[in-house]
């Protein structure tokens, strides 16, 4: 081997070093940035699940119906009543548009919960008024199951969940 073969053998060997060395931190930039991303996009998820819990807990609108159970009114007539009264509800929150766009960026919850009694409904209603609540009682026509007149469900809300969890939420799920 001659010194030429040497000098070359060097010159490679330096070159094939700096080569790896581009390689190698080209590598660990590519890598890095992967992981911030992934952070990133951890951290948007983090934003999101507060972002709910705060909905959640602060925000969160809904809308009660208030059955009575001592009608022993059918499955069908329980459903038109609800719905009497969930388009009772609609009609008047419509002049509140904020309370309108919260229940609607809260997924407009409707859920159903039932008292043994018109005197329970009343008292049920009254409460809601008191507290600021909107409270719509559907009086029945009386042409199938019931008596002309009989109270058969009560909106309550929409609302934000905590004021309307103070006057209803004790009512057992219907």
């Amino acid at each position: 081997m001659d010194v030429i073969e040497i000098i070359l053998k060097v010159i490679d060997a330096k070159v094939g070093f700096s080569i790896a060395a581009i390689i190698g931190y080209c590598s660990y930039k590519i890598i890095a940035e992967r992981r911030r991303k992934r952070l990133q996009s951890f951290n948007n998820d983090i934003n999101v699940i507060n972002d709910i819990n705060n909905i959640m807990n602060l925000d969160y609108y809904k809308l009660i119906l208030v059955v009575r159970t001592d009608l022993k009114m059918g499955k069908g007539k329980v459903a038109a009543q609800c719905a009497h009264a969930a388009v009772a509800a609609y009609k008047a929150v419509e002049n509140y548009p904020e309370v309108l766009h919260a229940w609607e960026r809260s997924g407009q919850a409707k859920i159903t919960v039932k008292v043994d009694s018109d005197s329970a409904l009343k008292e049920i209603a009254k409460q809601a008024v008191a507290v600021g609540l909107l409270a719509n009682t559907i009086k029945d026509a009386g042409h199938t199951q019931v008596k002309p007149g009989s109270r058969t469900v009560c909106a309550i809300g929409p609302g934000p969940a905590k004021l309307i969890d103070q006057v209803t939420g004790h009512l057992k799920l219907f």
